[in-house]
């Protein structure tokens, strides 16, 4: 799933660096006027995680997509390319190892811990 989400991110990298630039703009009237995506990928990983749900929680699930969407998709593209420098095909590797890497120390060493969400839930 991550291998195919990062070809995608890849793929429509202009318009995800337009909607990332928007939704980072500090005057909220901006981000009502645009469709961001609200966070389908989320959804995505949580499916591809769906084995995992015989063992572990719904609760458990989700943090760890939480986790690996961290380390996933435009945010993690444009960091690696833009400020690490790495090529295209060498930040798609990287991604994807992060993301393998967060499932196994998951399934090692234990699930995220619940999260405290921001006072304004972001």
């Amino acid at each position: 799933m991550v291998e195919e989400f990062t070809r995608i991110t890849i793929d429509t990298e202009p318009q995800l660096r337009s909607t990332l630039r928007l939704s980072l703009d500090p005057d909220p009237s901006h981000r009502e006027r645009i469709l961001l995506r609200g966070g389908r990928a989320i959804g995505w990983i949580e499916d591809a995680l769906a084995p995992l749900r015989e063992r572990r929680s719904a609760a458990d699930v989700h943090r760890l997509a939480l986790a690996i969407r961290s380390a996933v998709g435009i945010e993690a593209l444009v960091w690696l390319t833009d400020v690490a420098g790495l090529s295209r095909e060498a930040t798609a590797g990287i991604i994807c190892w992060s993301a393998r890497a967060g499932l196994r120390s998951a399934l090692a060493d234990g699930f995220p811990a619940a999260p405290e969400r921001a006072e304004s839930g972001r």
